[in-house]
């Protein structure tokens, strides 16, 4: 058990970096990376090792920063990592860091959630969704 989120977060950032060999079989799992235009070309080795520089309070760069910001939680790069590393949480962490220095922009989703939630309410079916969405 954990005393606080602070200690909770210093952990678990702990054992990702430790654990993260920078393979990016995460990064390549994630359905996101397609629409991120300041990754593509850049190696997935290269972008992981730029979200575990933001996961340690580093800037990282603008690949790196564009997969922290796209990530949508699907979890599909967690049973991708070979090291039992979570992604998704490395990359929630690596956020909550960036946003805490200064290096990313906190979110505002005050516009964009009435829109999330009108889409919500719909209830498209799979079909659906892959037309509209």
């Amino acid at each position: 058990m954990y005393a606080n989120w602070s200690e909770l977060r210093e952990k678990e950032t702990a054992g990702m970096l430790a654990a993260c060999t920078r393979c990016g079989a995460c990064y390549d799992a994630c359905p996101m990376t397609p629409h991120i235009p300041a990754a593509q070309g850049v190696a997935p080795s290269a972008i992981v090792a730029g979200v575990l520089d933001l996961l340690q309070g580093g800037a990282g760069d603008a690949a790196s920063q564009g997969w922290v910001s796209a990530c949508t939680r699907t979890g599909s790069c967690i049973p991708a990592c070979p090291e039992g590393v979570n992604p998704t949480l490395m990359l929630r962490l690596a956020k909550f860091r960036a946003q805490e220095n200064g290096t990313m922009p906190p979110r505002d989703a005050s516009r964009a959630m009435p829109t999330v939630k009108a889409f919500a309410r719909l209830g498209f079916t799979a079909e659906e969704q892959e037309k509209w969405l």
